[in-house]
């Protein structure tokens, strides 16, 4: 098939072929600013840690619009399915003297791992377990899975259409009509909770730089933010090119905050029921039966070391994976600080440190600083102590990223007890707001202090 580039103006369009059929369809700009290519900015002073800044946004857009001009007009002869959501951008020096300022030469967007990021093999293999759920919550749950593609890829509009669809499709018994879908989406008391909780949340957010959210204000009544998500699904659904108000779909940033909201709901509703599911009992006990049955299993020993010279506990336990991972190594922990308070040990535990009971190497280690063996064992301050800052790292998309958020604490005292509290407290606060950190490291440090009083670590071995 002949093909070559053709120009108009400052833009080129090409295709690129492997054996005669279309792989890529390309749209090139030529003039433009060498600024627009990514900078990397090494680590210094200024920065712990390199920065990579990618701009050329604006391009890929008019690109996206050019292609899909160009493929709404060949569609009556040939139909060319081509991925929007999966794009690159490359990056070409015009002349010798751009070559240095441009550092790297291409950039992908690949939304693939937006869904499965986190997921352990034991989630995967417990909800093989579940028995058959409803037609009507796999249709449903499938327009939750859309949108959730669709917000990754930067599709907000096809987002928060799939969301609304969830609703339509769980709530709305085929009733169409602003009043009617509201009047019977206000009558569920699941879906109102998640609305109102989210609303609360996503109005904390307003000074975090979070993308803008003013589809209604949080004071306004649940039908009335419920009315406001019904007439923007009309808006956004119903779509006409005479209409003022209409959008437009090279302009998706503009619903970024409404698809997140209701993305938001919508996952509430459905991470609940595959928990539900998930972590039902009778799952859990056939999981755990194929496991052992198989040899696919981890066994775990947690050594307790403790202040008293009395009796510490040796836990032996058993996980039915065979991935050594962060998540396994925080569950050990969470049923090994279970088990001291049980026995009664928990007041004077101070070091918790796990192993593989097949490979004897560590798999993580909790230590109290040397506070806790003073006389006193307490943190006692003069003035009140106010908070304490918890830092923490996680595993995210390849990388150790870190984060940071502070507990109020009442008084000026801290006790072996409290500490272990604030620990829990700390754990909890990180799952509830993403249950699939992967927590690598964990330290608690005094509002003004720069040394960590308790610390939480995973093993070399465990990388995920």
């Amino acid at each position: 098939m002949e093909g070559w580039p053709m120009k108009l103006g400052n833009t080129t369009f090409f295709l690129e072929r492997e054996a005669n059929v279309i792989k890529r369809v390309c749209a090139a700009f030529s003039g433009v600013d060498v600024a627009q290519a990514p900078h990397v900015q090494p680590a210094g002073p200024e920065a712990e840690i390199p920065q990579i800044t990618i701009k050329g946004g604006e391009h890929a857009s008019l690109a996206r619009k050019i292609i899909m001009n160009w493929q709404a007009v060949v569609s009556g002869l040939q139909i060319v399915d081509l991925d929007f959501d999966n794009y690159e951008l490359r990056f070409r020096a015009e002349d010798v003297s751009e070559e240095a300022n441009i550092h790297l030469t291409s950039f992908r967007s690949n939304p693939g791992n937006i869904l499965n990021r986190e997921c352990d093999f034991e989630q995967i293999g417990r909800a093989f377990c579940v028995g058959q759920i409803s037609d009507d919550r796999i249709e449903s749950t499938s327009h939750f899975r859309e949108g959730r593609l669709a917000y990754g890829a930067g599709r907000y509009i096809d987002a928060y259409n799939n969301m609304y669809l969830f609703l339509e499709t769980r709530f709305c018994d085929g009733k169409t009509g602003n009043e009617k879908q509201t009047d019977l989406l206000s009558k569920q008391v699941e879906l109102c909770q998640a609305i109102e909780n989210n609303a609360k949340a996503f109005a904390k957010q307003k000074s975090t730089g979070a993308p803008a959210f003013n589809l209604f204000k949080l004071g306004d009544t649940t039908p009335d933010k419920i009315r406001a998500l019904v007439l923007l699904r009309g808006k956004l659904r119903h779509h006409s090119l005479k209409s003022p108000q209409r959008w437009d779909p090279n302009k998706q940033k503009e619903y970024e905050g409404a698809a997140r909201f209701l993305g938001a709901v919508v996952g509430d509703i459905v991470i609940k029921e595959s928990l539900d599911d998930i972590y039902g009992p009778a799952a859990l006990q056939l999981f755990r039966e194929i496991s052992v049955a198989t040899g696919h299993e981890t066994k775990i020993k947690v050594n307790t070391h403790r202040l008293n010279k009395e009796r510490t506990l040796v836990l032996d336990m058993s996980y039915p994976t065979t991935v050594v991972s962060s998540k396994l190594c925080l569950s050990a922990l969470r049923n090994a600080v279970q088990a001291c308070e049980k026995d009664g040990q928990l007041g004077d535990t101070v070091r918790l440190q796990a192993s593989s009971s097949r490979s004897e190497l560590e798999l993580f280690s909790l230590d109290f600083d040397v506070w806790a063996y003073t006389q006193s064992r307490a943190i006692e301050m003069n003035d009140s102590i106010v908070s304490v800052r918890c830092g923490f790292e996680h595993y995210q998309a390849g990388l150790i990223v870190r984060h940071e958020f502070s507990i109020p604490v009442p008084g000026s005292k801290l006790s072996i007890p409290d500490v272990w509290t604030l620990l829990r407290k700390c754990f909890d606060h990180i799952e509830e707001r993403d249950p699939t950190t992967r927590i690598m490291s964990l330290k608690l440090y005094l509002r003004d202090g720069d040394k960590g009083f308790v610390a939480y670590r995973v093993g070399a071995q465990v990388n995920n």
